[in-house]
């Protein structure tokens, strides 16, 4: 009974500060400092206070506030950055630790301040509440599940701020009045800036595209798409896709890698916002693309071309290849490829040196296991 009394007692008193306009109050809100939107990263959120309503000096006496957060998404780790009027010099004592709040079954972050020597015999004269928002401590928490939303609320039934009666506990009488809440000003926010829905693959022959789709966009500056063979350690930047800002809307992306050789490749996406802090996304399983059929060469491109050219082969056994150049009478004006090549899918760029505007035939012949395999195509250099 003496427990329901209480928080009535405290609903009431609330409330009474929040009606009463001229009563002096403790405002109290969160500001979230960073987000490294990463498991493992960092979570960083300033607990801030002002005074609302000072007739007077208003010496704060004691402060206690329970910062209420969901475990699962983030964890404490540490208080720094203590506000320096709270300090020891000024006659004030400090503690902040993880508290578990019994009746919401949660955990919080207790925030205790006390002034124990302000005008005690000491010449500690405390602080004076000022009328802009200034940082009490600051939270660093960790990170551990980025898909989830890290709601951080401060808990009104059990937050308590007193001030002393007289400035500056001056003459000294140890009582503590003027004890008023405001209505706290909270914040939800995302350790994860982008709720990414899906994320699949398509292979066509040697073409792979990639489709993926958000639900959320919180200031998304996009998408870095990255690959790697899945025999590799290193990860190949591939390009870059423009993200939608911030948006409840659905969104959906689509990235093409064309002409890959033959082998197994990962892929993923590295979403980066526009403060710099990125998260990974990888695809499930790998991407394969086989072993082409027969032997063929593709028309070259761009063509007509300068400066250069590509030219994509396949040879479905190792195979000695050899790809020459010819102009139109014949004669054989380059080599672009003379190299054995085990059986896979092949790009080769060709970029000539001295070689007149014109039409020209290239041939590859690729030699396995005794047969010769030959084809012809044309293509035209203009300078």
């Amino acid at each position: 009974m003496t427990r329901i009394k209480q928080i009535i007692a405290a609903i009431i008193l609330m409330t009474a500060g929040i009606l009463n306009a001229q009563q002096t109050t403790v405002e109290q809100k969160l500001l979230l400092v960073s987000n490294s939107y990463q498991n493992g990263g960092e979570y960083v959120v300033d607990f801030q206070i002002k005074g609302s309503n000072l007739t007077a000096a208003k010496t704060l006496a004691s402060l206690n506030a329970d910062i209420v957060y969901d475990s699962s998404a983030i964890r404490f780790i540490s208080g720094s950055d203590w506000m320096t009027g709270l300090s020891a010099v000024n006659g004030y004592s400090t503690a902040i630790k993880s508290h578990f709040i019994d009746d919401w079954n949660t955990n919080a972050v207790r925030i205790l301040v006390t002034a124990p020597e302000v005008n005690n015999g000491t010449s500690a004269t405390g602080y004076d509440l000022e009328t802009s928002y200034r940082t009490v401590v600051r939270l660093h928490f960790q990170i551990s599940d980025y898909t989830k939303t890290a709601s951080l609320t401060i808990k009104g039934i059990t937050n308590q701020a007193g001030f002393f009666s007289n400035a500056n506990n001056n003459p000294n009488t140890f009582d503590i009045t003027n004890i008023a809440l405001s209505d706290p000003i909270n914040i939800t926010e995302s350790p994860l800036p982008v709720n990414l829905a899906s994320f699949t693959q398509r292979v066509s022959e040697r073409n792979v595209t990639l489709n993926w789709t958000t639900t959320q966009e919180i200031n998304n500056r996009g998408f870095e798409i990255q690959r790697k063979s899945t025999s590799d350690n290193e990860w190949t930047i591939l390009g870059f896709v423009n993200g939608s800002g911030s948006t409840n809307i659905a969104k959906n992306y689509t990235y093409e890698d064309r002409k890959l050789g033959s082998g197994k490749y990962q892929y993923r996406l590295k979403q980066v916002d526009n403060n710099g802090g990125f998260s990974y996304h990888t695809l499930n399983g790998s991407v394969e693309i086989g072993l082409p059929s027969k032997f063929t060469m593709s028309q070259n491109y761009p063509n007509p071309f300068n400066p250069s050219t590509k030219i994509d082969y396949d040879v479905p056994a190792d195979s000695r290849v050899k790809i020459v150049l010819f102009d139109e009478t014949g004669k054989e004006v380059a080599t672009v490829l003379n190299e054995s090549k085990r059986a896979g899918s092949y790009t080769v760029n060709y970029q000539p040196q001295n070689l007149s505007s014109g039409i020209y035939f290239y041939r590859m012949t690729a030699s396995s296991n005794g047969n010769e395999n030959v084809v012809t195509k044309k293509m035209s250099f203009i300078k």
